[in-house]
């Protein structure tokens, strides 16, 4: 099985999580403003986009929590 080098740390994963969410909450705020040629609209589609695209990444993660495929204890 694949083994790697080096082992991530929690705060790195984080600080991932978070450049990651706010580059992608800043590009829809952008594309909602081109779209709408409004830029309160837009930051309002990057919002929403936020705040549902986390609650449906919370969902997602939940449901692969009882899926047993591929998993392997460690012992």
């Amino acid at each position: 099985m694949f083994k790697s080098k080096f082992q991530e740390r929690i705060p790195r994963t984080i600080a991932k999580a978070i450049t990651w969410r706010i580059g992608v909450t800043v590009t829809n705020s952008v594309i909602g403003w081109i779209v709408t040629g409004d830029i309160l609209k837009g930051l309002a589609v990057g919002l929403g986009a936020l705040l549902v695209n986390t609650i449906l990444y919370i969902v997602h993660e939940r449901v692969w929590n009882r899926v047993e495929w591929d998993r392997v204890v460690k012992e």
